[in-house]
């Protein structure tokens, strides 16, 4: 329903193994203190969105859309 938060259903833009690992990545490189790659995303939502993709079976590379 519009206007109620979804408690049960995961939103993460990860859709595939390498944008995980390129997440994961860029999560590393702000935990060591280098300068972001990705400037628009927080290191928590980094974080979350990683652990969000966790249980998925993510295919290794995303399809392309159409």
């Amino acid at each position: 329903m519009p206007g109620k938060r979804c408690k049960e259903r995961k939103h993460t833009p990860i859709t595939s193994k390498k944008q995980r690992g390129l997440f994961g990545a860029e999560l590393a490189r702000r935990k060591a203190g280098k300068t972001p790659r990705m400037k628009g995303i927080t290191a928590t939502e980094l974080a979350k969105h990683l652990r969000e993709s966790k249980g998925k079976k993510l295919p290794k590379r995303a399809r392309r859309r159409r």
